[in-house]
């Protein structure tokens, strides 16, 4: 049965204040889901919790005012990024065909504008064979997921605009003074935000770190500081290979924040998927640590037992040539980049198995030993079966190439890989011991002429296509910094070295550790050391000394520089202790001289 009740009797009821919702509370309160006072700059209700307040955030309508700047959006398309133009919030959801989109936080302009100079010009710059995908895709999107990595790449695009722009003008720009400002106040932004990692669930937060400020250091000249922060991503790599848990987090990224609701990098919680993998950032410090160790040895002497990227060479297997479709398997984009990771580690596989047979090498050059010669070239021949594979792949590349304009070959962002790959082709016949091409034929003066000619006019044309920007790419290539440094190091005559110094100089750029402007004064301080040194020998067992009116164009191989090691004192200021093969032989000791860069 249905009771009614007497209306006319009821009581009447208090009406209900509403009061409207606000979106504007600190960041803390809005965690706790507790109702904020919103007293600015820190709300009372977090001070009498004794919790510290953490700010606050802009409501959405004021992120919608138009004098807001809003930096311009990436898109990652079939994982390469490109930079687009201004896009409203609207007509970012209409963008079809792109894979994730990443909106940059509303931040200031000068931010917006190093992170774009970073994306456009220093992330292409670094990205190699090895690590494309962490410069140009990994990166990214950690700097929408973490504050600090966002403050350290705005830092690092700074401090490359201003490596370039001195190397440029040889001297300090009018704007020096701001830029190093900007820098320093963006990298203790992200020294800030680190504070609070808790390392042993954000170490990739702490390693990616490491890497940024190593090359920030690094492109300073910071040499010191970039090497502690170097060791400090080695022994976190490390410590986890002794815990077995390096590889245990795949480097996946499953959820992308809306832009229109949060504001600012690091929005992310601890239950996103880590945007970098770690086995990448395991080959990047390695490899960091082993330009160290070169160095400190005068080569790349270091374990690389658990490297994947200087072993890759031994599984290279080049792809299937199938006539009908020539232009689709052996020019496709994956294929040469395979090939060019393969012919790097093949080139860094030379330059150890050179180091590690250093007796040998010098019982052949002092004393012309055949059998140790014979035993090096016997050794040698697993690196030369390697190398067949990749010249017979580069010449099917080649020939489909050949009836190409010069139009049309600029405009085709994969010729550039096509001769980093025959760059590389060519300077490791300079390593192999004999003819990896013709083996009966022995190995003459000609024959390594043209081999450095063809290094320093195949490396020109490379430098010369990164300089045109209709090239631009994103499909990553071996830098060239290794192959003109090897000219400048160990060509003849003096005028190819003189050359090689030259390119170095007038295209800067930073691998890593190795600077080309460092690289240049030090080739410079060993062709001056080495016609010392044939200068004060003497001749024809007379006694004299050769006067510096003499030619002082050659030198003999015993004159050549064998090893050096490097001591940073300072900014672009180094000591250099090296020694000839002659001072090797003899038991001498190493020479010191002061450069300065």
């Amino acid at each position: 049965m249905v009771l009614f009740r007497d209306t006319g009797s009821e009581k009447p009821q208090p009406k209900r204040t509403y009061h409207p919702r606000s979106r504007n509370g600190c960041s803390n309160c809005k965690k706790r889901k507790v109702k904020c006072d919103e007293t600015k700059p820190q709300c009372t209700r977090c001070l009498s919790a004794g919790y510290r307040c953490e700010g606050f955030t802009k409501s959405p309508n004021e992120c919608a005012r138009p004098e807001h700047t809003t930096a311009h959006p990436l898109a990652i398309v079939n994982g390469s990024t490109t930079a687009l133009s201004h896009a409203t919030p609207r007509a970012q959801t209409h963008g079809a065909l792109v894979e994730l989109k990443i909106a940059l936080p509303r931040t200031s302009v000068a931010e917006a504008r190093s992170y774009r100079f970073f994306m456009e010009v220093a992330a292409p710059s670094l990205a190699g064979v090895f690590d494309g995908d962490f410069w140009l895709c990994e990166i990214p999107r950690a700097c929408f997921v973490d504050r600090a990595i966002w403050h350290a790449v705005v830092s690092l695009g700074a401090v490359y605009e201003a490596y370039l722009s001195s190397n440029k003008t040889n001297e300090a720009s009018r704007d020096s003074h701001n830029s190093n400002e900007f820098i320093l106040q963006q990298s203790n932004l992200a020294i800030k935000a680190l504070v609070n990692t808790s390392l042993e669930i954000d170490k990739w937060r702490t390693l990616t770190a490491s890497v940024l400020f190593t090359h920030i250091c690094s492109l300073q000249s910071h040499h010191e500081q970039a090497f502690m922060h170097l060791s400090a991503g080695h022994k976190i790599i490390q410590a986890m290979l002794v815990d077995g848990r390096t590889m245990c987090l795949k480097s996946t990224f499953q959820h992308t924040p809306d832009p229109s609701t949060e504001t600012g990098p690091g929005i992310l919680g601890s239950s996103a998927k880590i945007p970098v993998s770690l086995a990448t950032l395991q080959a990047i410090i390695a490899n960091l640590e082993s330009h160290r160790q070169a160095m400190n040895c005068g080569g790349l002497i270091h374990e690389t037992s658990k490297n994947h990227n200087f072993n890759l060479w031994l599984s290279y297997r080049e792809p299937p040539n199938d006539p009908g479709r020539l232009g689709m398997s052996c020019v496709a984009s994956e294929n040469i980049i395979n090939a060019n990771r393969a012919a790097e580690s093949l080139f860094y596989g030379l330059i150890l198995y050179s180091q590690k047979h250093s007796d040998k090498l010098a019982e052949v050059v002092g004393k012309g030993d055949i059998s140790s010669l014979q035993a090096l070239i016997s050794g040698q021949e697993p690196y030369r079966r390697c190398y067949t594979r990749l010249r017979t792949f580069y010449q099917t590349c080649h020939t489909e190439t050949e009836t190409a304009t010069h139009a049309e070959f600029t405009r085709n962002p994969l010729n550039k890989s096509i001769l980093t790959l025959r760059l590389f082709l060519t300077t490791m016949r300079l390593l192999l011991l004999c003819n990896p091409d013709t083996p009966s034929q022995p190995i003459t003066q000609h024959y390594l002429r043209l081999q450095f000619e063809d290094i320093l006019s195949t490396g020109e044309k490379i430098l010369q296509l990164g300089q045109i920007s209709n090239t631009s790419s994103t499909i990553p290539t071996p830098s060239t910094t290794q192959p003109l440094y090897m000219v400048a190091h160990s060509g003849f005559p003096q005028s190819l070295r003189q050359r090689a110094v030259l390119l170095l100089r007038k295209y800067p750029r930073c691998d890593g550790l190795w600077d080309t402007s460092f690289s240049a004064a030090l080739a410079d301080l060993m062709m001056r050391q080495e016609r010392a040194s044939a200068m004060c020998k003497e001749v024809s067992g007379e006694g004299q000394v050769r006067s510096e009116d003499e030619d002082d164009g050659e030198v003999e191989v015993l004159d050549r520089v064998y090893n050096y090691k490097v001591v940073f004192q300072g900014v672009r200021t180094a000591v250099i202790e090296s020694r000839t093969w002659r001072d090797f032989l003899a038991g001498a000791s190493a020479k010191r001289n002061l450069l300065t860069w």
